[in-house]
């Protein structure tokens, strides 16, 4: 006998005793995780952010539960949302604010990994100064709000415009000028501006004369009405003037001035006639 043998334990036995359950740890759940420092996959050939972009906070007591975002995905919403060089800072809040909403949260180690997004370091250096998760929407209304004193600083160079379209840039960009220097941390959505007679004087000014009659009627002094509303009412009138029982009327319109002008050169032509033909009878 080899009593060596006896100390280990047997193969069969030692598995019967591993499998017998043990508790397991459970660590605390985390509410909300960074995880920029994941491995990006470089051959994934889709490009711009990924379905996290829209990432939604759902509150859960003092703590929200908030999906974080790959450097990847950091990477689309800087090629989505990034002011392009020949764009105002405040024509990019009105594409930002279409494109994002308040629907892109972001942490703090979020905020800094997404990198320049105005090309204005003031702006990018204030967006990056808040730690706890927020809506990119949030962080850039507070950054222009460092970097601009007023209103007026923010848009003075506006343009006017010719087109609906050009028309409805405008007024959406009054709106986010008041939605960032506004004291009412509740006033967020540019589109629930309400529409004072100030901007609509403002849109109106900037506009071609051929839309001032239209515009003047449009905008009702006894009704409050915010800048979605008139934005849709600007749409609808495009739509009528530009579509296609308007185009039918124009060229109605346009033969009747022809035969009008027809009719009239006819007429000069018959008096002509006339007056050479009373001339004759006269000389007779």
């Amino acid at each position: 006998m080899k009593p060596a043998a006896k100390l280990e334990p047997e193969p069969e036995l030692a598995a019967k005793a591993d499998s017998k359950p043990k508790p397991l740890a459970v660590a605390p759940a985390k509410k909300h995780r960074v995880k920029t420092d994941r491995p990006v996959d470089e051959d994934d050939p889709r490009e711009g952010p990924s379905p996290k972009s829209e990432a939604k906070a759902s509150s859960t007591g003092s703590e929200a539960n908030i999906d974080s975002f790959s450097l990847k995905d950091l990477r689309g919403l800087r090629k989505d949302y990034r002011r392009q060089p020949d764009e105002s800072i405040i024509s990019w809040l009105v594409r930002l604010w279409g494109a994002a909403g308040e629907a892109t949260i972001l942490a703090g180690t979020e905020a800094r990994h997404l990198g320049s997004l105005s090309h204005d370091p003031v702006i990018d250096q204030e967006m990056m100064r808040e730690a706890s998760p927020c809506s990119l929407w949030i962080r850039v209304l507070g950054s222009v709000a460092e970097r601009y004193l007023c209103a007026d600083d923010l848009y003075m160079q506006q343009t006017p415009w010719k087109t609906i379209e050009q028309g409805i840039q405008r007024l959406r960009e009054m709106a986010v000028a008041e939605v960032v220097f506004s004291d009412d941390i509740n006033t967020r959505n540019p589109d629930l501006v309400s529409c004072t007679s100030v901007m609509w004087r403002k849109l109106r000014r900037l506009g071609p004369l051929e839309y001032a009659s239209a515009l003047a009627v449009m905008k009702r002094e006894d009704m409050e009405e915010t800048v979605l509303d008139m934005a849709k009412k600007l749409r609808a009138y495009a739509d009528a003037v530009h579509g296609p029982t308007h185009a039918r009327i124009t060229a109605v319109e346009k033969r009747l001035q022809k035969l009008g002008d027809k009719i009239d050169e006819n007429h000069k032509k018959l008096r002509e006639e006339i007056r050479e033909d009373l001339l004759q009878i006269s000389a007779v």
